[in-house]
């Protein structure tokens, strides 16, 4: 939509005969809605008061004594030229109108000039009459009926870069261009009819190119009423084209800009907004004056934030920031704002110019991001914290191993209570294999899993911590042979499906999980082996449902239903990774109020592996007299394995950190026949100590120790050339079992 409000303005670099030509702009509606200065003078009136009037209220044709409602400038042929009379003040005017068209919208811009007369680089009139016009500053000719030349002016004959005799009984068809050549001759055509006249603009070849010349055609009657000749009279009005074509082209480019934009006088009355603000914003320029909105105030927090906007505009010429608005349906936008000043040329500030862009999805992936960022850091920590509590697990697994040891059988009492701690310690393991998992710092490990026992250990803590209002109910095949997959990462989906149906049952409901085998060729919908069984894990819940819109996009990265509870989105998106990484398929089925069912399918295998049972029963820890050396920060456990490592006959030496070890490494002439390093150390960490080793001690046997070993360290040492690990927290007969592995190695 093209603005109503400003001036139409003259391109400063046109010729004075541009300054006597009034320019008018007409909506659909016979509205003006623009014009210049000109039209002030011709009219009579100020265009403040012209501005939206009926065009029929300002000018009538010149044969008819009231105005017309026919809208006659619409129906109008192109180029043509009919005389028109100011209401106001009676001035005869020449008027020439063009169609315009913009993205839909018709528009019709009248060009008018005082009739009778032609306009010279002076301004003064020119009249066709004896010999003066053939020195007029003006491009004239005399021609013939047919359009033949009978002669041209002075003027005519420099611009076309000929003697003015030579044109005579020439034709036009050698100077216009090819595409205007048609619409010429039907101009000279329509002079044989009433009412004789026409006035267009065609493009005419110059020796200095292609110019835009405007030309003002009569027909004079000989004294048998018939068209006995044509006189013209025309300007080079190229430069008026090309700024018109400029002003146009910059019009369409600020209205279907994609970025909002407003301008507003220095007070901040607005004057124009785009088509984008209008669909951004849902108002358009009548609700704005019709209303009296103040859109530079939306979006800022309060009077005082709005006060500060307006002290920056003042002080430095333009503010910039994002502001969050609220929408006609209750939503709201968050919106990149620049607002600047712009001056005249003697520096004064005439306008506001306002630019609006959307950042609403940018601000969504910000939020993303930093909620992203929050679980990394989350995770981080939960694997920190494992690393200490594996620490702490270690040494009472280990104490509770060796108080087991010493306790003769005729203590059962002691005995007893020794297991308990023991069994407990053991719990508290897989307590922190959770919070591994859950901080996805596990390594991937493809085994024989049983799932029946895997989702029956996890719905008993599931059944510690969900609500009591939500009640568990299991239905497994105990039978199921197991599958080959990653533990964690299976434990992983169980949670996280688990999680999600709790979440759809605020006020609690039924949470089903059950365990079937299924043939793969009932699920050729997946392209499913048909010469394999799968396991059907379904888990159901009573709670709200999805709709078809919210299931097609579950599994994205970042779609979230939670977002006031700080879902992250990226739960049933990491599922899905899972489940395909293990050759398998998920779908989900789920009605609005009657809860949701996701069916996970995993291939089966033939093998029974089971899970491994808790034990609870200290096994022989094999002697030697070989030197070890502990490396480990945690007092208590590097004394307990110090402990039962002298007790069954080695030489130890022990460390507290890195540094202390790599001191000992290089200046100690003691031998070392094997090293149980920590990874996760003050000073420096274990990779350094083993590059150490690796140069001072080549014949050491090493055995890497930690509690939160990374897949990135895990492959650093691995590239180093280290095999053996071994994860916190142990049992006391594995270190002794593992020492004994690495001196004494199997023969095959």
């Amino acid at each position: 939509m093209m603005s109503d409000l400003s001036p139409l303005p003259v391109a400063p670099d046109s010729p004075p005969t541009e300054l006597d030509r009034a320019l008018i702009l007409v909506d659909e509606a016979g509205c003006l809605r623009r014009l210049n200065a000109g039209a002030e003078r011709f009219t009579g009136r100020p265009a403040a008061e012209l501005t939206g009037l009926l065009l029929d209220e300002v000018l009538r044709l010149a044969d008819q004594p009231t105005p017309s409602s026919a809208q006659w400038w619409a129906t109008l042929p192109p180029d043509t030229s009919i005389e028109v009379v100011g209401s106001s003040n009676e001035t005869p005017l020449l008027a020439r109108v063009q169609q315009l068209d913009d993205g839909g919208e018709s528009w019709c811009l009248l060009e008018l000039r005082p009739a009778g007369r032609t306009e010279g680089p002076s301004g003064d009139g020119t009249e066709l009459s004896g010999s003066n016009w053939l020195d007029s500053y003006e491009l004239a000719f005399h021609a013939d009926g047919s359009g033949r030349f009978l002669a041209v002016s002075h003027s005519f004959a420099r611009k076309f870069g000929r003697l003015a005799p030579v044109w005579r009984g020439e034709t036009s068809a050698s100077l216009l261009h090819p595409d205007d050549a048609e619409a010429w001759a039907a101009a000279l055509e329509s002079l044989h009819h009433p009412p004789h006249r026409r006035t267009l603009e065609h493009r005419w070849r110059t020796p200095q190119g292609w110019r835009w010349i405007a030309w003002d055609l009569s027909a004079q009657h000989g004294a048998d009423g018939e068209v006995g000749a044509l006189k013209a009279t025309g300007s080079d009005v190229t430069k008026r084209r090309l700024a018109e074509e400029q002003f146009l082209r910059l019009s369409c480019a600020v209205e279907q800009s994609p970025v909002t934009i407003l301008i507003a006088d220095p007070q901040g009355r607005v004057q124009y907004v785009n088509r984008k603000f209008t669909e951004s914003n849902g108002h358009s320029m009548e609700d704005i004056l019709d209303r009296n909105l103040d859109p530079l105030r939306t979006g800022h927090a309060d009077d005082d934030a709005y006060q500060r906007f307006w002290q920056t505009l003042r002080d430095n010429g333009e503010w910039s920031g994002e502001l969050c608005l609220p929408l006609r349906q209750g939503k709201s936008v968050w919106e990149s704002v620049r607002v600047s000043s712009i001056r005249n040329g003697a520096g004064e500030i005439t306008n506001l110019l306002c630019l609006r862009e959307d950042i609403t999805e940018r601000k969504k992936l910000e939020e993303q991001l930093r909620q992203s960022q929050k679980m990394e850091s989350l995770g981080t920590l939960a694997g920190g914290i494992a690393h200490d509590f594996n620490n702490m697990l270690a040494i009472i697994h280990g104490y509770a191993e060796l108080g087991l040891s010493r306790v003769g059988d005729q203590d059962e009492k002691m005995r007893k209570y020794l297991r308990e701690v023991h069994s407990a310690a053991q719990r508290a393991c897989g307590l922190v294999r959770q919070i591994l998992i859950f901080s996805r710092k596990t390594e991937v490990h493809f085994t024989l899993v049983g799932l029946p026992q895997l989702v029956r250990e996890l719905t008993a803590l599931l059944g510690e911590t969900f609500p009591r209002t939500i009640a568990l109910d299991l239905d497994l095949d105990d039978t199921l042979p197991d599958l080959r997959g990653d533990q964690n990462q299976l434990q992983q989906v169980i949670m996280n499906l688990c999680v999600n149906a709790r979440d759809a049952m605020p006020s609690g409901g039924a949470l089903s999980i059950a365990l079937r085998r299924v043939a793969g060729e009932t699920l050729q919908r997946f392209n499913g082996d048909p010469t394999l069984f799968y396991a059907c894990l379904e888990v159901s819940d009573t709670g709200i449902g999805m709709s078809p819109e919210v299931q097609a996009r579950i599994f994205e990265p970042f779609f979230t239903t939670k977002q006031n509870a700080g879902g992250t989105g990226l739960g049933l998106a990491v599922v899905y990774g899972i489940i395909l990484n293990h050759f398998g398929f998920i779908e989900v089925k789920s009605k609005p109020g009657h809860g949701s069912t996701f069916s996970v399918y995993l291939p089966l295998t033939s093998a029974k592996a089971g899970m491994p049972a808790v034990t609870t029963t200290f096994g022989e820890f094999p002697a030697g007299t070989e030197s070890v050396l502990v490396v480990e920060d945690e007092q208590s456990l590097r004394g307990l394995l110090s402990l039962i490592l002298k007790q069954k006959g080695y030489q130890v030496q022990a460390v507290a950190d890195g540094l202390a070890a790599a001191e000992l490494l290089v200046s100690s002439p003691t031998p070392i026949d094997v090293i149980l390093l920590d990874f996760n150390m003050p000073g420096i960490d274990g990779i350094e100590v083993y590059k150490t080793v690796l140069k001072t001690r080549p014949t050491a046997k090493v055995i890497v120790i930690s509690g939160n070993l990374s897949v990135e360290a895990k492959a650093e040492f691995t590239k180093l050339g280290q095999t053996e690990f071994l994860d916190k927290p142990f049992r006391l007969e594995d270190i002794g079992q593992r020492i004994r592995r690495v001196l004494v190695p199997t023969t095959p």
